[in-house]
């Protein structure tokens, strides 16, 4: 009955708070969905991938189409003359494009040259004075070894890739922890909810006492210290209610802040504080977290970015033997208007071939990557090794733990056993006050140990988590 009674207290003024402040009620997932809305965290992380994706969009243009052009003049007397020109002026224009080409990894270049020549000659030669000359060129040189595929050519690209994914995954990490750490005070806050209302019950039971005490000094059952030790009991209830509703608003206001939602000033926090879950298995958290947790995959991430960046100096080491083949047109012609009909072809096909002698540039970076994903490989153990460990870890202690909330409630209801019992025995003259007094704060600190470690369990299963990724969920 006296645990009855104090759940109708506790609704009566949870129901008195919600009347008189016109307070809102808000879930830990109202408050998750509000805080990823409004705290600029969020659209920071957000703008790294962006960042990332702009830094390598940049590489794009090394394949975009080079447009080149030139105007020459050249005049040239040669030292002596024996069936040459004795001079020559020529103005010479120039301009074309190249592409590289990624998926091949050749080059492609198309080039328009237009140049007029004046001469000065023995006239008995019979040769003109001056000429035009237009010609028109296409090549294309085609990798058979080095960069064959554009291994070489899109090699930053690629790289950049992995470190837009590395962002992305590290941005999910830096929004859980913001998480954790939030969902942390908002605990706290709802820690503080029950804590109040434990102290308000406690005032409640110690204004009521004070009454009942009265009435007895008044029939002079009772001597005038118990009056006084009423008082006293409910001057100490009303201290720590002030004491709690000040930490309660501090808490609060600070949510609010957080938040940048004044409508959290009159808000109050809904959450069962004392709701368990069923208890994780070990093996399903384990292999969960060896394929899915986040701070393995960016170092798989970087274990891909790195292989990459081997196979990019493997590549650099191989032999450049290229096809080259180059198709042209051209004419030359006393008349501007003749020298346009280009005619002539010239084709020319061949290979070429260079190599580094020792390639010890490219061997020793090779080797150094290769220790470099050894020396990753071993870190990614290490990290799934602490991961695993602090998984059981948590679990062992939310297990424990359910097993103590289960002696803190048998701990209250001995409390409020006891308390009835000193009731009966000081309404029957037999007891005193004090030892009532002393049940009374026996309860209540029961019900706060239970509230202690209530608190305790939550933020381990919010600790469970955010640990297996679950929390940004």
């Amino acid at each position: 009955m006296l645990y009855l009674k104090l759940v109708v207290i506790r609704l009566l003024v949870m129901c008195g708070i919600g009347v008189s402040s016109h307070a809102s009620i808000i879930t830990q997932a109202d408050f998750l969905d509000r805080l990823k809305q409004t705290h600029p965290l969020f659209e920071r992380e957000r703008l790294t991938a962006q960042i990332e994706q702009h830094s390598r969009d940049s590489y794009l243009g090394s394949q975009d189409w080079n447009v080149q052009s030139s105007v020459l003049y050249s005049h040239d007397e040669p030292s002596f003359a024996i069936a040459g020109p004795e001079r020559t002026d020529a103005i010479a224009i120039t301009g074309g494009l190249k592409k590289a080409l990624w998926s091949t990894g050749g080059r492609l270049s198309a080039s328009f040259s237009s140049s007029y020549a004046n001469l000065k000659l023995d006239p008995f030669l019979g040769i003109p004075d001056s000429y035009f000359e237009n010609g028109l060129q296409v090549s294309y040189s085609h990798p058979l070894r080095r960069n064959r595929r554009g291994v070489l050519d899109r090699l930053q690209y690629d790289l950049k890739q992995f470190d837009i994914d590395l962002s992305e995954v590290m941005a999910l990490e830096n929004e859980e922890d913001f998480m954790a750490r939030s969902t942390s005070r908002f605990l706290d806050w709802v820690f503080l909810t029950e804590q109040r209302h434990i102290v308000s019950d406690r005032l409640s039971l110690s204004e009521e006492e004070l009454i009942r005490t009265r009435q007895k000094r008044d029939a002079n059952l009772v001597d005038k210290v118990d009056v006084i030790r009423a008082e006293d009991a409910v001057l100490i209830a009303r201290q720590n209610l002030m004491l709690v509703e000040t930490r309660w608003k501090a808490l609060q206001s600070e949510l609010a802040v957080l938040l940048q939602d004044s409508s959290y000033y009159q808000a109050t926090p809904q959450h069962d504080l004392y709701q368990t879950i069923a208890s994780p298995s070990r093996e399903v958290v384990l292999a969960e977290l060896r394929a899915e947790s986040r701070l393995l995959k960016t170092l798989r991430i970087r274990a891909e970015q790195l292989a990459t960046v081997r196979l990019g100096y493997v590549e650099q080491g191989k032999a450049d033997l290229s096809l080259i083949a180059q198709l042209g047109l051209k004419n030359a012609e006393s008349a501007f208007g003749r020298s346009l009909a280009m005619d002539k072809p010239e084709v020319r096909i061949g290979l070429r071939f260079g190599f580094p002698v020792e390639n010890r540039t490219a061997t020793s970076k090779v080797a150094r990557t290769d220790l470099q994903l050894m020396q990753l490989e071993k870190q990614i153990e290490e990290i799934n090794l602490q991961l695993s460990s602090a998984a059981a870890s948590i679990i062992t202690q939310i297990e424990q733990l359910e097993a103590v909330l289960e002696l803190n409630w048998e701990q209250i209801k001995s409390a409020e056993r006891k308390t009835w019992e000193e009731l009966k025995l000081y309404d029957q003259g037999r007891g005193e006050l004090t030892f009532v007094l002393q049940s009374r704060d026996s309860e209540q600190a029961a019900s706060l140990t239970y509230a202690v470690n209530a608190l305790s369990y939550q933020k381990l299963v919010m600790e469970y988590r955010a640990l297996t990724d679950k929390l940004h969920r």
